[in-house]
């Protein structure tokens, strides 16, 4: 019989599960776990890997739907941006000039993406494949932009008071490490990770994002 503490710890769970799948972030964040778990998973179940990994393409197709509706909020923080720099309330120079970039560099993702997307469809007539490839340029300069912006933060608030910090840090690093895997070969470590490493990277970070909003 479950008994009363048990039931409530339950019960809390559950509200703070439903909060958090209530928000967009909250969604995508569980959805991109989700994909790149099963991205890994494929990797150990040779007889299903077709059947997995096309679910896990459906996941990923369904956030990218998703982030469409992104692009008022991204425009918004741009505007922001613009005013706080306009005001001079920017505070550390590197943290809000890092933080700017991350901002900006993810508002023409978007849009890039946009275009991608429809000419996939053949509903545009560009060429999707190079557009894709820009949004994952894009994407990385985004993340690189935000992993300097973390280590400056730490630096500032010192080890002990950064630990939320330094588990975002993680988390950007862990992505960065997997996208740069995605690139042109003979940059970096491109190409030279396994499936399976890259989307145990990639679910690394999806499970902190995830963790973070928790």
């Amino acid at each position: 019989m479950v008994n009363s503490t048990t039931l409530a710890h339950l019960n809390t769970n559950i509200d703070h599960l439903t909060t958090v799948l209530s928000s967009y972030a909250g969604r995508d964040k569980a959805i991109r776990s989700l994909a790149f778990y099963l991205q890994l998973k494929s990797t150990t179940s040779p007889d299903n890997a077709k059947e997995i990994l096309g679910l896990a393409k459906q996941l990923s197709a369904a956030r990218l739907v998703s982030r469409q509706f992104n692009h008022p909020g991204m425009l918004k923080s741009c505007r922001q941006i613009m005013q706080a720099f306009q005001t001079g309330r920017i505070g550390d120079p590197l943290e809000f000039l890092t933080g700017a970039a991350v901002t900006g560099i993810y508002t023409v993702y978007g849009f890039v993406e946009l275009l991608a997307w429809l000419s996939d469809a053949k509903i545009l007539a560009f060429n999707s494949a190079r557009l894709y490839k820009w949004c994952l340029y894009l994407w990385l300069s985004e993340l690189i932009n935000g992993i300097v912006r973390q280590m400056r933060v730490i630096y500032r608030k010192g080890i002990e008071k950064s630990q939320e910090d330094i588990l975002t840090l993680v988390g950007l690093s862990s992505d960065f490490i997997s996208g740069v895997n995605s690139l042109p070969h003979k940059i970096l470590w491109a190409g030279k990770l396994s499936m399976r490493q890259s989307a145990s990277f990639s679910l690394l970070a999806s499970i902190i994002g995830f963790y973070k909003l928790w």
